[in-house]
């Protein structure tokens, strides 16, 4: 768990160092980088099936924690119905996508909708890495 996220986020470093701000999203049915990076260790976590399949991952990765409480500055969870407004609004676009493949357009979307704001202006760039894509 957390291994995409970790690659982007060290390749993001590495490329740009502390200018991005990198957020991880995850399904509020499995929290676990951000209940381990809140703890400060590892910790498995319970909940439902989630939706966002590839993203509902109870345990996280050791190797992926380590990388993720360095390189990250925020973690946000997201709702069953935010990730499917998430790869909705994907599709929208042109780029279908599971709402696990789209669950970084659906954490923007509800962070400018009713969440922390995450200090973005107009003149902000945003990337999102979406990976998955819908048959």
């Amino acid at each position: 768990v957390g291994g995409l996220a970790t690659a982007c986020a060290a390749y993001a470093r590495v490329s740009w160092g502390d200018a991005p701000r990198i957020v991880v999203v995850e399904p509020e049915a499995a929290p676990a980088l951000y209940a381990s990076v809140k703890a400060g260790s590892a910790q498995v976590t319970e909940g439902p099936e989630s939706e966002m399949g590839r993203l509902d991952c109870k345990e996280p990765s050791l190797i992926a924690l380590k990388g993720l409480a360095r390189d990250a500055d925020d973690f946000m969870i997201i709702s069953e119905e935010e990730g499917a407004a998430g790869s909705t609004a994907c599709a929208d676009a042109g780029y279908p996508t599971t709402p696990s493949g789209g669950a970084g357009v659906a954490g923007l979307l509800a962070a400018g909708a009713f969440r922390s704001d995450l200090g973005l202006t107009p003149e902000s760039r945003v990337l999102v890495i979406l990976s998955e894509q819908a048959s």
